[in-house]
């Protein structure tokens, strides 16, 4: 089923297969309306991931209702890529509903195994689970503390009060 996109939605732009894994542990948790959420497939690269958001941007400038994360492996760099998401929404209508999610290492793969899970479903659960309260331990994990900031601000614009069934 689609998005309803005059209502609040959030498309995922995603950079690989693993992070196709996390995001369906996400939309499988019973606290997550997932008929808000549009992933889109992955774009096969962090600089493809890019180029998607500098393609959608009119779109998202357009459509108040629309949100954006994009997902990504920071490459222990997370200063550069981070620098570059804030050039790219700069002076955007958009830039408050657009947000940077990632892990500060080489690969997804490497938190997966750092947290010791079987598979990035589960990933994707453990951390959509302590997602609301970025003060979590397993938010803190040093591959992710780079997030932190970007949640708060998902928290302080609302999105979680439509994410998420129960709401924050």
């Amino acid at each position: 089923m689609a998005v309803n996109r005059y209502k609040n939605h959030l498309v995922i732009y995603q950079e690989d297969k693993p992070y196709r894994g996390i995001v369906n542990g996400v939309k499988s948790l019973p606290t997550v309306n997932d008929q808000v959420i549009d992933a889109r497939p992955p774009s096969g690269g962090w600089l493809k991931v890019f180029a998607e958001l500098e393609a959608n941007l009119n779109l998202l400038n357009q459509r108040q209702c629309m949100h954006a994360v994009l997902l990504m492996d920071f490459d222990n760099d997370f200063q550069e890529r981070k620098a570059r998401f804030d050039s790219i929404i700069a002076g955007q209508s958009c830039s408050d509903r657009v947000f940077l999610l990632g892990i500060d290492e080489r690969e997804s793969e490497d938190l997966k195994k750092t947290m010791n899970l079987s598979n990035n479903e589960a990933l994707g659960k453990v951390l959509l689970e302590g997602c609301p309260d970025a003060t979590t331990p397993t938010w803190q994990n040093i591959h992710l503390r780079c997030n932190v900031g970007e949640i708060e601000r998902m928290k302080e614009v609302g999105v979680f009060g439509w994410l998420f069934l129960n709401s924050y």
